[in-house]
């Protein structure tokens, strides 16, 4: 009997030896880094950026796998299902993480089954239109909306993605009434807003700057608190007479929940070092960031208070998936 409890207790002792040996030596192989969303918009192009920072602090590659659908809910479904081990990583937001689950029918639940690592940054967004729309600031849109009404289009990046809630909001806000068409991310979004297949959407700082930088894109109005260098001829939100409504956007990244945490502190440790890099801070001055960083309470917090914050008004605006 004795010799059996020696038996077990050494094989224990081995293996939680093994264990802490793997954690000690993580990453020793390629890390998935999921975006749930389409090539193009702004969860893929942090996660790029991120994923080429952090290379060089782990010392192994984060290999980009878009997984979009059902405003980011395909992707993080995948996330929660991986194993925990630190090999799967989630690029999340405020669209896929709060916003779709409160408005889609799914089981995907990622603040009861993912673990958060930390918030990477909130960027400015922008409402735009297209070049040849009949209106070039917010108060015209407004006074063609109410002439017209049912007659505008605007695009979101799916069904719950933040963008379409946001001028959900905006729409009761405003008392005007335009018609919503989801798109699947925002890439697709950017191609039907430039095509004219619809006037209006709520894009971030960064996928919209090429096409206004081009003239296809016309920007009404900003999210900053104060007009950006970048665009000191585009009001703000509160300027423009809306002072108490916020659309803005935030991004972070989050592993299944399991995931033991000395391994999520080695990722936490390596997105803070991302965001300090010289480079990766001159791409937030260029792209309208705001780079957060700290411990995954952050993170925690940010989605607490989310979701202490929308249902009450996903409930209100009455959004439901079709």
């Amino acid at each position: 009997m004795i010799q059996r409890r020696t038996l077990l207790a050494t094989a224990a002792g081995l293996a939680a030896t093994g264990f802490a040996r793997a954690q000690g030596s993580y990453p020793d192989r390629p890390i998935r880094l999921v975006v749930p969303n389409p090539p193009g918009g702004p969860s893929d192009i942090v996660g790029r950026f991120l994923a080429e920072s952090m290379h060089k602090d782990l010392g192994q590659p984060l290999v980009i796998d878009n997984r979009p659908g059902a405003a980011g809910l395909i992707g993080t479904g995948a996330v929660i299902s991986a194993p925990a081990d630190g090999y799967t990583v989630l690029v999340t937001s405020r669209s896929n993480h709060v916003m779709a689950p409160l408005v889609q029918k799914t089981q995907v639940d990622p603040a009861r089954d993912l673990a958060p690592v930390g918030l990477a940054l909130r960027a400015v967004g922008m409402f735009v239109t297209h070049a040849k729309a009949p209106f070039r600031t917010l108060k015209d849109l407004i006074a063609y909306a109410k002439a017209n009404p049912g007659k505008l289009f605007y695009g979101s990046a799916g069904i719950g993605a933040t963008n379409h809630i946001a001028i959900e909001q905006f729409k009761k806000l405003a008392g005007i009434d335009i018609t919503h068409v989801p798109y699947k991310g925002t890439g697709t979004l950017l191609t039907g807003l430039m095509g004219g297949e619809v006037s209006l959407a709520l894009l971030d700082f960064a996928s919209a700057q090429p096409g206004v930088k081009g003239g296809a894109l016309l920007p009404l109005v900003q999210t900053a608190s104060r007009r950006l260098s970048s665009l000191p001829d585009v009001p703000t939100l509160v300027e423009s007479g809306f002072r108490n409504y916020d659309p803005s956007f935030w991004i972070g990244l989050a592993v299944p929940k399991a995931t033991p945490a000395p391994v999520i502190a080695r990722l936490n440790k390596s997105l803070d070092l991302a965001l300090a890099d010289t480079q990766m801070k001159a791409r937030a001055q260029v792209n309208g960031w705001e780079l957060v960083g700290g411990s995954p309470k952050v993170l925690a917090d940010t989605i607490a208070q989310d979701l202490a914050d929308f249902p009450a008004l996903v409930k209100q605006l009455d959004i439901k998936a079709s």
